[in-house]
């Protein structure tokens, strides 16, 4: 698998062999210290622990006539005052995207490889408080957009994800998955997609194979120039051992004013978990508010909640409040504070926070 994606990386690369006058190149590097309560969000809490982090991530994009290539190269390095309570982290990053155009369709082909801390990953999709362990994601895919009529699109899909853990306690898995989606625009301000898609999950070690089904209606609308509203209604079926049926769903409304911004969502999904079942319920909220104070310096407040809808019913609650001050062209200062909670139907609730300053170098044209 790895060997497959590497291929795919280098040949998506090859336009960056020689660099033609159309290329962007973007450099972010964010550096911060962060003070975290409890990380492992036990009952008991077992401490604190300082983390050192740097997040930088380098995006160069070419475009030669009716392609464009897009690589990206990034990853998180993470040293900790304490192992015991955090590890140090190296995780990688890499991302190649390949398109060409023509006037009626377009094709796309992606690869990438990603490392990321299973104790973000988990928490942040079901709810779920795991041991401190890494999760590697490699993936192929491909789309083909064709252009029926001026106001209706026809699209297809295929992938190919293999996601790893160094815990014995995750299941490794691959999946191959393929859709098809048909797009129309009702009129200037509202459009309507029907979806479908099969996936079969092969577990590492020779476990059952579980096969997952869904078909779906979305629909987007423009309430006013600056408030929109996204709503999908679709059912799942798995091939678990009972088979199960299960509803499907999303809505978001968000609005971009010229000075205060705000969005509101909530999704219902069955999706893949490092878990022995293969395919996990799940359902999300959210909510995040923006306002800028000054022209350089704007605050954020967000709240998320996941919550795993499977026997152990964890839920996972995150709070926040940030501020972030442009202090030059390229510099910017940036302070946080976070709230987690965690419960389920087999521990005790628990709590932890973090506080974080820092600064962000970003360079639109590196």
């Amino acid at each position: 698998m790895n060997s497959k994606i590497a291929s795919l990386l280098v040949l998506a690369s090859q336009p960056f062999v020689w660099l033609p006058a159309m290329a962007q190149n973007t450099l972010t590097v964010p550096m911060e210290i962060v003070r975290v309560s409890n990380p492992e969000l036990s009952a008991e809490s077992s401490g604190s622990v300082t983390l050192y982090r740097l997040h930088p991530q380098y995006t160069l994009q070419s475009i030669q006539g009716s392609s464009r290539t897009e690589l990206t190269l990034g990853g998180m390095i993470e040293k900790s005052s304490n192992t015991d309570l955090s590890a140090n982290r190296t995780l990688p990053s890499v991302r190649v995207l390949w398109e060409n155009s023509s006037p009626v369709d377009v094709f796309g082909l992606r690869a990438s490889l990603e490392e990321a801390s299973t104790r973000e990953t988990e928490f942040a999709e079901f709810g779920r408080v795991t041991r401190d362990s890494t999760q590697r994601t490699g993936t192929l895919g491909g789309t083909w957009t064709r252009n029926l009529t001026a106001r209706s699109f026809l699209e297809l899909a295929a992938s190919h994800a293999r996601v790893s853990y160094d815990t014995a306690l995750l299941v490794d898995y691959s999946e191959t998955r393929g859709s098809v989606a048909y797009r129309f625009e009702s009129g200037p301000s509202s459009r309507y997609a029907l979806t479908s898609s099969v996936a079969r999950l092969k577990p590492s070690g020779g476990g059952t194979s579980v096969s997952r089904g869904e078909v779906g209606l979305g629909y987007e609308v423009d309430l006013r120039e600056d408030v929109t509203l996204n709503a999908r209604a679709g059912v799942v079926h798995t091939s678990t051992p009972r088979g199960k049926t299960d509803p499907v769903g999303a809505l978001r409304l968000a609005y971009t004013g010229e000075r205060v911004g705000y969005a509101l969502e909530w999704v219902r999904d069955v999706s893949l978990g490092g878990t022995l079942g293969g395919y996990t319920r799940s359902e999300t909220l959210g909510a995040s508010f923006t306002y800028p104070f000054t022209v350089d310096t704007s605050l954020a407040l967000g709240y998320s909640q996941a919550r795993s809808l499977e026997v152990d019913r964890d839920v996972g609650v995150t709070v926040y409040a940030r501020v972030r001050s442009e202090l030059t062209r390229f510099w910017a200062f940036t302070m946080g504070l976070e709230n987690r909670r965690a419960k389920s139907s087999v521990t005790p609730s628990a709590s932890g926070n973090a506080f974080a300053v820092g600064f962000v170098y970003a360079h639109p044209d590196f």
